[in-house]
C-alpha cells in the first residue's frame, strides 16, 4: 500500500510539473510572438519612412527641375509633359489629355490655358459638333517639341539608359505598382486622376 501511495504521489507530482512546464512554454510563446509582432511593426514603420523619404526626394528633384525649365525654356514640367502628349495624340479633348498624363480635367484646363498663352497650342471647335473643343499644337509648339528638353531632371535619362533593359523594365513596373498601391488606399484617387499639387503648373 505504501509503495502504491508513493507511486500515486509521484504521478501527481509529474502531472503538476508538466502543467507548470506547459504554462511556462505558453508564456514563452506568447512573449516570443509579442516580440515578433513588435519587430514586424518596427520593420513596417521603417519601410514606410524609407518610402516616404524617397517620395519626397523625387518630388523635390522634379520641382527643382521644373523651376529650371521655367527659367531656361519658359515652360514647366507639367506644361512640357502635356505639350508632348498633345503632339503625340494629335488634336485632343481636355478629357483625353487628362487621361494621357493622369491629371484631372480642371488641372488640364489650367495647363492648356498657359500653353495657349505662350502660343504653343490652340483650341479649335469641331466643325461637325461645335460642342467639342480640340487642342492642337501650333507651329511654335512644334518647334518646342522638336527641341524639347527632358521633362525629367538633368542626368536622369542618361543614368536610366545605362541600366540593363531588364532592370529598367523592373524599375518602371515597380513605380507603376507603387502608384496603384497608393491609389487603392485612396478612394478619391481611384475615382479620378490626381488633382493639382504644389508643383508649379
Amino acid at each position: 500500500m505504501k509503495e502504491q501511495r508513493n507511486g500515486t504521489s509521484q504521478k501527481v507530482a509529474l502531472h503538476v510539473r508538466d502543467k507548470i512546464d506547459s504554462r511556462r512554454t505558453e508564456k514563452t510563446n506568447v512573449a516570443t510572438l509579442a516580440v515578433m509582432n513588435e519587430t514586424a511593426k518596427f520593420v513596417a514603420v521603417n519601410d514606410s519612412l524609407r518610402i516616404l523619404q524617397s517620395v519626397r526626394r523625387i518630388a523635390q528633384c522634379v520641382e527643382h527641375h521644373s523651376k529650371h525649365l521655367t527659367i531656361a525654356h519658359g515652360i514647366t514640367s507639367p506644361q512640357l509633359v502635356a505639350l508632348l502628349a498633345i503632339a503625340q495624340l494629335g488634336p485632343s479633348t481636355l478629357k483625353s489629355i487628362g487621361k494621357a498624363i493622369q491629371l484631372s480635367p480642371s488641372t488640364v484646363v489650367g495647363i492648356v490655358d498657359r500653353l495657349e498663352e505662350k502660343g504653343l497650342v490652340r483650341r479649335e471647335r469641331d466643325t461637325r459638333d461645335r460642342r467639342n473643343v480640340f487642342v492642337t499644337v501650333t507651329v511654335t509648339g512644334q518647334v518646342m517639341v522638336a527641341n524639347a528638353p527632358s521633362a525629367l531632371p538633368t542626368g536622369f535619362s542618361s543614368a536610366l539608359g545605362t541600366l540593363p533593359d531588364e532592370d529598367r523594365q523592373t524599375l518602371v513596373a515597380t513605380l507603376e505598382r507603387f502608384a496603384v498601391l497608393l491609389e487603392s488606399k485612396s478612394p478619391a484617387a481611384a475615382i479620378a486622376p490626381a488633382p493639382a499639387t504644389a508643383l508649379t503648373l
